[in-house]
């Protein structure tokens, strides 16, 4: 008891008293008493073992922790819209280059489900294209909570396939498109709410419209020549370069939107995810208005067919 004592900065009684406690709380002794000497009883052995184990849990949170705190480490927990993933590959390449301890946990969601996600705690940040709403909050918190930093503009174009009789045309007026039909997003599509409110706006009412599901599946079917599309630029980077669409001058187009990084207001950034948010806001978004002022630039280049 004095050699406790003396390790703890106690005295012969406190620590007396201390045991006597832990005694109380299990009910049993844990100390048999021969004389001087003390004994270990079974209650003792079960309680040491379990102070150990404890004392080896907080040792492994103190190291975690440490690994928590540095912006190089870690785990990112990002949820981004299926239009993101054609602009994220680069800027996750070259902010693993510059913090390659950073593992990256990915999650590609509609924009409800991503809401869903950052309200529940689910992921750190978001990219998305369209601020979240009311309407997304599907009773899981308010989006209120939700902040939304712009990270770059989002370009929306009027894509058809090579030979499309519009192709070679300049500033062609909306109205124009009426004898189109139009390959159009699902609903619930940012994408798609654009398309109806530019043709709102314009007073068109195409000959027909045709629901695709995602990115792909509609730039495929304008390839294919079932339609034309209005589309995200960030969405069409190889098919403008290598000729498989062409982008119709429309006036009014490009339909400029933005980028948005959102993260939940109340919860903790984790620093990896701090990291990243810096990066993006940051060099990220330039490298984004780089590319998509070059490929506009090369767009607006093109002589007419």
């Amino acid at each position: 008891m004095a050699e406790a004592g003396r390790r703890l900065f106690m005295t012969g009684p406190g620590v007396t008293q201390q045991v006597q406690q832990l005694e109380k709380a299990l009910g049993a002794p844990v100390f048999d008493r021969l004389g001087r000497r003390l004994r270990l009883t079974a209650a003792g052995e079960h309680a040491l073992a379990a102070a150990r184990d404890v004392h080896a849990r907080l040792a492994t949170l103190a190291s975690d922790m440490d690994a928590l705190t540095q912006r190089d480490e870690g785990v990112l927990h990002l949820g981004i819209l299926a239009t993101g993933t054609h602009i994220l590959p680069p800027l996750l390449a070259e902010f693993r280059r510059r913090a390659p301890g950073i593992a990256v946990h990915m999650v590609v969601s509609t924009r409800e489900e991503l809401v869903e996600h950052l309200l529940e705690g689910e992921v750190d940040l978001a990219l998305m294209g369209r601020v979240p709403g009311r309407e997304d909050a599907a009773g899981v918190g308010s989006v209120e909570q939700l902040i939304r930093e712009p990270i770059a503009d989002n370009p929306h174009v009027v894509v058809a396939w090579i030979g499309h009789p519009l192709a070679g045309e300049r500033q062609i007026p909306p109205i124009e498109l009426r004898h189109e039909t139009f390959v159009q997003r699902e609903p619930g599509s940012g994408t798609r709410a654009m398309l109806d409110e530019f043709l709102r706006i314009h007073r068109i009412a195409p000959r027909e419209r045709l629901t695709v599901f995602g990115n792909e599946m509609a730039k495929h079917a304008v390839m294919s020549q079932l339609g034309i599309s209005l589309t995200s630029m960030h969405t069409l980077g190889l098919e403008l370069t290598s000729g498989a669409l062409v982008r119709l001058d429309v006036e009014h187009t490009p339909i400029v939107r933005k980028w948005y990084l959102v993260h939940h207001a109340d919860r903790w950034l984790p620093p990896a995810a701090s990291a990243f948010r810096d990066f993006l806001v940051t060099d990220g978004a330039a490298r984004v208005r780089a590319s998509t002022e070059a490929l506009l630039a090369m767009q607006e280049a093109q002589p007419p067919s």
